[in-house]
């Protein structure tokens, strides 16, 4: 469903993507971790059409996202960090308007309000104005609005930087409910090693802009030898920094 290529992206003269290469399947949730500069948020504002890309092929559901953008951005569910909600609108008036952008009829939109915020337990919040939130809500918020048009792959740009561990957690349970991983492709960008495994089928690691890893977290433990994924995923950054900048 996400098919990434010899991805490169330059900023300026800075060279953030270096020959990326990267799958994601149905069904799981796919790891994209690294520092902080890495690459991870320059891939995915690629993956989400927002930017383009310098070289390589990105592809959503066998679409081009360089070529193909508006039908790419159909089939993408986007959440960020920062939640970027109309703090003046309640929650219910910010789905039903991307719901309706996105061609889902006003019956169809209700009702799938009405189950997102039961499935993530937004209660009586989805119908207050978005800044009246606390941070936990404002995030399941933004991850409503990024599935109520159904779309087949949800990409999820660092979603818990911002949010205390209660918070965080909250966010991962809905993440594996039932019904949210059904016949959909997620790809998670996160810092946080405890983080990707947890959630994480598979995890891509990234430093400097270049793929260092494509594995299960349990392959990767044992190809190195390591006691436990953290040991594994700080050693293999650390080696691997330093094979870059020879």
């Amino acid at each position: 469903m996400i098919r990434v290529d010899g991805l490169h992206k330059s900023l300026g003269d800075t060279e953030i993507l270096r020959g990326v290469t990267f799958g994601a399947p149905t069904g799981s949730i796919t790891g994209l971790l690294g520092p902080n500069g890495a690459g991870k948020t320059t891939t995915m504002r690629v993956l989400a059409t927002l930017l383009q890309p310098d070289r390589g092929v990105v592809e959503i559901d066998g679409l081009d996202a360089s070529t193909a953008a508006h039908e790419v951005r159909r089939r993408i569910g986007l959440v960020t960090e920062e939640p970027g909600l109309f703090e003046r609108l309640t929650g219910r008036e910010q789905l039903r308007f991307v719901a309706e952008v996105h061609g889902v009829g006003r019956s169809g939109a209700d009702a799938a309000i009405d189950r997102l915020a039961d499935q993530f337990g937004l209660g009586a919040d989805v119908d207050r104005r978005a800044g009246e939130l606390s941070k936990g809500n404002r995030q399941k918020l933004s991850l409503a609005r990024a599935l109520v048009h159904d779309p087949p792959v949800l990409l999820l740009d660092e979603p818990t930087a911002n949010l205390d561990v209660v918070a965080s957690a909250a966010l991962e349970d809905v993440l594996l409910a039932p019904g949210v991983l059904t016949d959909r492709t997620v790809l998670l960008s996160t810092h946080s090693v405890e983080e990707a495994e947890r959630l994480c089928a598979r995890v891509v690691g990234l430093v400097q802009g270049t793929v260092v890893a494509d594995s299960t977290p349990s392959a990767l433990v044992a190809s190195l030898g390591a006691p436990d994924f953290r040991t594994a995923f700080v050693g293999l950054l650390g080696r691997s920094a330093l094979d870059l900048s020879a």
